[in-house]
C-alpha cells in the first residue's frame, strides 16, 4: 500500500513540475505586446459583453493565430489603427454576407493570404468545386474551426468528421462510407511519418551535441522533411492514395535515416 501510495505521489510530481523549456518560456511576458497599437486587440480583450463576442475572442487568444502575432483584422477585415469603433468596423461583414472575406466560400482566398501552398492544394480538390459550384463542402473552418484553435490530428476524428458528409442520410451528400475509413488511415501514416522524422531529428540533435559528423544526415534530414511537409500539405487536395504514398515515403526514409543514427550513437 505504501509503495503504490509512493508511486502515486510521484506521478503526481511528475504531471505538475514543469520541464526546463517550458519553465524557460514561462515568464511575465505580454502576450500582447506585439499587439501595441492594434486597436482591435486592445478593445476586444476589455469588452465584457456580449458573451458570444468576448467568447469569440478568448478563442483568438488561445490560438496559433495569436501565437504567430495574426490579429482581427487579417481575417475579419477592418482597420486596427483607428479608435472609434464605427469607423474601425467599416468594411467587416457578417460570414454570411456572399462578399464578407469570411464566407465559406470566400474563406480559402482569405487564408491564401498566408496559407499559400495549402490552399493551392485545397483548391484542386473536389471539395472546393462543390463548394464553388452548389455551396456544399467542406472548406477551412471545417477542419479548423474558426482561428486555427482547432485542428484535426487523429484518424478516429478524422472519420468522425468525414463521417459527417459521406456517412450521411442527406440525399444531397454523396454517401460513400469507405471514405472515413480511408482518410482516418491516410491521417494516421502521416502521423506515423511525424513520429518518426521527430525521433531522428532528435538523434541527429544528439549526434551534433556529441561533436560527430552529421553532414550526410542533415543533407538526409531536410529531403526526408521536405518529403513530409509535401504530404501534408497534398492531404488538403484530399487524393487520398497520393497522401498516403507520400507519407509512406517520408515514413520509410525517416525510418532509414533514425536507425543510421541510432548505429552511429549506441553502436548497435
Amino acid at each position: 500500500m505504501l509503495k503504490k501510495a509512493f508511486l502515486l505521489a510521484a506521478l503526481i510530481l511528475l504531471s505538475v513540475a514543469p520541464f526546463p523549456k517550458t519553465a524557460a518560456r514561462s515568464s511575465a511576458q505580454d502576450v500582447l505586446a506585439e499587439f501595441k497599437g492594434n486597436n482591435c486587440v486592445k478593445c476586444h480583450s476589455q469588452v465584457m459583453n456580449p458573451l458570444r463576442l468576448t467568447s469569440r475572442y478568448g478563442e483568438w487568444h488561445m490560438s496559433l493565430h495569436r501565437e504567430k502575432a495574426v490579429g482581427c483584422e487579417k481575417c475579419h477585415g477592418g482597420d486596427p489603427a483607428i479608435a472609434d469603433a464605427k469607423q474601425a468596423h467599416k468594411d467587416v461583414l457578417l460570414a454570411k454576407e456572399f462578399t464578407s472575406r469570411l464566407n465559406p466560400k470566400n474563406l480559402p482566398e482569405t487564408c491564401k493570404s498566408c496559407h499559400q501552398n495549402i490552399v493551392s492544394s485545397f483548391v484542386e480538390s473536389n471539395h472546393y468545386q462543390n463548394l464553388q459550384k452548389v455551396g456544399l463542402g467542406p472548406t477551412c473552418n471545417t477542419c479548423h474551426a474558426h482561428m486555427a484553435s482547432e485542428v484535426i490530428y487523429t484518424g478516429e476524428q478524422t472519420a468522425t468528421l468525414c463521417s459527417t458528409c459521406h456517412n450521411s442520410t442527406n440525399p444531397l451528400l454523396p454517401k460513400r462510407p469507405e471514405i472515413p475509413v480511408r482518410a482516418g488511415e491516410t491521417v494516421e501514416a502521416i502521423r506515423r511519418a511525424n513520429t518518426v522524422v521527430a525521433w531522428a531529428d532528435r538523434l541527429l540533435e544528439e549526434a551534433e551535441r556529441r561533436k560527430l559528423d552529421t553532414a550526410d544526415a542533415q543533407k538526409e534530414m531536410k529531403i526526408v522533411k521536405a518529403m513530409q511537409a509535401e504530404a501534408k500539405i497534398s492531404w488538403h487536395a484530399f487524393n487520398l492514395d497520393v497522401v498516403r504514398k507520400k507519407a509512406d515515403a517520408a515514413f520509410e526514409a525517416g525510418t532509414a535515416l533514425k536507425d543510421d543514427l541510432r548505429g552511429k550513437l549506441y553502436k548497435q
